[in-house]
C-alpha cells in the first residue's frame, strides 16, 4: 500500500523534493527550507482554494436550508411519513447526505499535497537528522514540553480556530472538520518534526487565508 502511495503521488513528491533541495542550497537550513516549501505550496494553491471556499459557502448555505426544513418535518411527522417527507426535501434541493463532504472541499484540495509531503519526509527521514533553532531534531518528534509533543497540538488548535472562520455562517461541517483535525493530530502526534513543522506552517497559512477570505 505504501509503495502504491509513493507511485500515485510521485509527481507531487518530485516537485516538493526538487523545490526543497533548491531552497536548501540557498539557505543551508533544513528547517527554513521546510517552512518555505510549505508556504510556497500554499501560495500556489490559493486560486484553487478560492474556488473551493466559494463552493463550500454555497453548499453550507444549501445544507442550512435543508436542515431547517428537515427539523420542521421532525417536529410534526414520524416514521414512514417523516421518511418520505425528508426524501421529498432532498429531491427538491437535488441533495444527497454524502454531499456534506463538500463543506470540507478546501481541505481535500490541500490533502494530496500534505500526503505527498509526508511521503517525501518519510523517504528522506535519515537526512533530516538536524537541530532546528536548537529546539527540535527534525528527524524526531519535537518533545518540546517535558517529553510531550507540542507541535501536533498547535496544529489542532489552529485548525479549531480555522473552522470558526470557515463555517461562520453555519455549523454545517464545523463539527466534522474539528473532529477530522483531532484525528489528524492523534495520527501525527509521534511523527518527526520535519513533517509536523511543514503541517503547522500549512495550517497557519490556511487560518490566515480564512481570515482574509472572510474579510473580503
Amino acid at each position: 500500500m505504501y509503495d502504491y502511495l509513493i507511485i500515485g503521488f510521485s509527481p507531487i513528491i518530485f516537485l516538493i523534493e526538487n523545490y526543497y533541495i533548491f531552497l536548501l542550497s540557498i539557505f543551508n537550513s533544513q528547517g527554513i527550507s521546510i517552512i518555505l516549501t510549505s508556504i510556497s505550496a500554499s501560495l500556489l494553491l490559493i486560486p484553487i482554494l478560492r474556488v473551493a471556499r466559494k463552493k463550500e459557502d454555497l453548499f453550507s448555505q444549501k445544507i442550512a436550508l435543508i436542515t431547517d426544513e428537515v427539523n420542521n418535518i421532525s417536529k410534526s411527522l414520524k416514521g414512514e411519513e417523516k421518511f418520505f417527507a425528508v426524501d421529498k426535501v432532498y429531491t427538491k434541493y437535488h441533495f444527497h447526505p454524502i454531499q456534506n463532504m463538500m463543506t470540507g472541499l478546501s481541505f481535500f484540495v490541500i490533502f494530496p499535497v500534505l500526503i505527498s509531503a509526508y511521503l517525501f519526509f518519510n523517504i528522506n527521514i535519515q537526512s533530516m537528522d538536524e537541530e532546528f533553532l536548537n529546539l527540535v531534531n527534525l528527524s524526531k518528534p519535537d518533545e518540546l514540553l517535558f517529553g510531550f509533543n507540542i507541535i501536533p497540538i498547535m496544529i489542532f488548535t489552529i485548525n479549531f480556530f480555522d473552522a470558526r472562520y470557515k463555517y461562520y455562517k453555519t455549523n454545517s461541517g464545523k463539527s466534522s472538520y474539528i473532529f477530522l483535525s483531532f484525528i489528524i493530530c492523534a495520527l501525527i502526534y509521534s511523527m518527526p518534526s520535519c513533517l509536523t513543522i511543514y503541517w503547522l506552517t500549512s495550517s497557519t497559512f490556511s487560518l490566515f487565508f480564512s481570515i482574509a477570505y472572510l474579510r473580503k
